[in-house]
């Protein structure tokens, strides 16, 4: 039996764009241009994020401008 202690669950780009209600390219061009953003990892060769950090990083810079997200 495995210790899933401290594990968060990796998700896909295509689910971390429609987190943010964005394309899978705005993930890349974030990936790219904000330091800030979480990296993805590959797992069976697809690149993967882990879940709590997208949300932390939700959670850090929900002032900015996210697609249906939007904070006023």
């Amino acid at each position: 039996m495995k210790n899933n202690i401290g594990m968060s669950k990796a998700i896909t780009i295509k689910q971390v764009a429609e987190y943010f209600n964005v394309s899978s390219r705005t993930i890349r061009n974030w990936m790219k241009n904000d330091e800030n953003f979480p990296g993805g990892f590959k797992r069976y060769g697809t690149l993967r994020f882990r879940e709590s950090e997208i949300k932390k990083y939700w959670s850090k810079n929900q002032k900015r401008k996210y697609g249906k997200n939007e904070k006023t």
